[in-house]
């Protein structure tokens, strides 16, 4: 990994792949580019932390057979909305990334009462109850994807009661860096995740969670964004 490749996070949004394939090849390429290392002798698996399943769950980085690329583990995760894919990339630790359509979670055709009764507890719906109908659409999407971004993380996935998860949004119109407060019966390390908002795009908002193995200056992480076209040039050997 190069100096000018040592940020946090590593972010890139790219329109949607045709084939889930596809998106995990361009992922691919986008962790050899990290790492620095031919984009042939890298791919990426899936693991099921729960059943041990390969056709599903979080993301891995895999080298080919006698490939070595440091000492450090890369981390990664992707998250879809709308026509757009983001890739989080990164050696802190665990990553996990979420977007999501801000029409599609607020108004999607879907009652967002009800949607709001399943996925926030007490303290968030009266925090999205003080902001204006037009603010309130936006908070209830950032909400939303810092939960997903940390059961991304940690592996859990919906299994686990989103309303089990206290998030907030500080600052003005709920624009702040998300915070997870609190994690009611996780033995996760709560005051070790760390959440980032992002944007993907227009009309989308999302959110990066790292749950960092050695620690964060107050602030962090900070998301470095790559642009798409770098990482097809370097999938292309052309970088």
């Amino acid at each position: 990994m190069t100096s000018e490749r040592a940020g946090d996070v590593f972010l890139v949004v790219a329109p949607r792949g045709a084939t889930d394939a596809a998106e995990r090849r361009f992922l691919a390429a986008a962790a050899s580019w990290l790492l620095g290392v031919d984009p042939a002798t890298v791919h990426i698996e899936r693991s099921c932390p729960h059943c041990g399943g390969r056709d599903h769950g979080r993301p891995l980085v895999a080298m080919a057979s006698g490939c070595v690329a440091g000492s450090r583990a890369l981390h990664v995760s992707l998250g879809r909305a709308g026509g757009r894919v983001a890739f989080a990339l990164t050696f802190l630790g665990p990553v996990g990334v979420d977007i999501e359509s801000v029409a599609a979670v607020s108004r999607g055709g879907f009652d967002a009462v009800a949607f709001d009764a399943v996925a926030f507890g007490p303290t968030e719906l009266a925090a999205l109850a003080e902001f204006s109908p037009s603010d309130a659409a936006g908070a209830r999407a950032r909400l939303w994807t810092a939960k997903e971004a940390v059961l991304k993380c940690t592996g859990d996935g919906l299994r686990v009661d989103p309303r089990d998860l206290a998030v907030s949004l500080p600052g003005r119109r709920g624009l702040g860096t998300p915070r997870l407060d609190a994690w009611r019966g996780t033995r996760v390390p709560v005051d070790a995740i760390r959440l980032r908002g992002i944007d993907p795009g227009p009309g989308l908002v999302g959110t990066v969670a790292v749950l960092a193995e050695g620690g964060l200056a107050a602030g962090g992480p900070t998301v470095c964004v790559v642009p798409a076209d770098d990482i097809r040039h370097h999938g292309n050997g052309t970088a």
